[in-house]
């Protein structure tokens, strides 16, 4: 009887230590992510970003604006700040065609690891700033490291 106890409460401690409980971080874990459609940089951003993250509407707002459009996939991506934060990559304004598009996002340890690749095309005769907004559910909150992959 002794030996069935000693063998229950090692299963037992075996187990508990090995179980991972929310919100512990883990190496190098897929983050799921939605990418922000129909927002524009405000003229007033002419150069790199304090910070790419984004915790609240006010924040948000003061750099990016709505770019409603007619059609059904139109109207901006909604954004709920109590339960979403967005992180974003700005680039310098150019009259180059740049688009930007996320390849992954990761977490290790308490950095969130966004690669993303960029894409240059052709001249215009016209200025503008290309950005890459990222929503991502809170609880994988961390901070942001952004990487371009080739």
């Amino acid at each position: 009887m002794k030996k069935i106890a000693i063998l229950i409460f090692s299963i037992y401690f075996i187990v508990s230590c090995s179980s991972g409980k929310p919100g512990n971080a883990r190496l190098n874990e897929e983050i799921p992510y939605k990418e922000a459609k129909n927002y524009f940089v405000k003229n007033n951003i002419d150069a790199a970003l304090d910070s790419p993250k984004f915790e609240s509407r006010q924040e948000f707002d003061q750099v990016f604006g709505m770019a409603t459009t007619m059609g059904e996939n139109g109207k901006p991506t909604p954004i709920d700040f109590s339960r979403e934060f967005v992180v974003a990559q700005v680039e310098d304004p150019s009259t180059q065609n740049i688009e930007l598009k996320p390849v992954s996002v990761r977490k290790n340890a308490n950095i969130l690891e966004v690669k993303y690749r960029k894409i240059v095309g052709a001249d215009r005769s016209y200025t503008s700033q290309t950005a890459m907004i990222l929503i991502i559910d809170r609880k994988y909150e961390g901070d942001i490291n952004f990487e371009e992959v080739k």
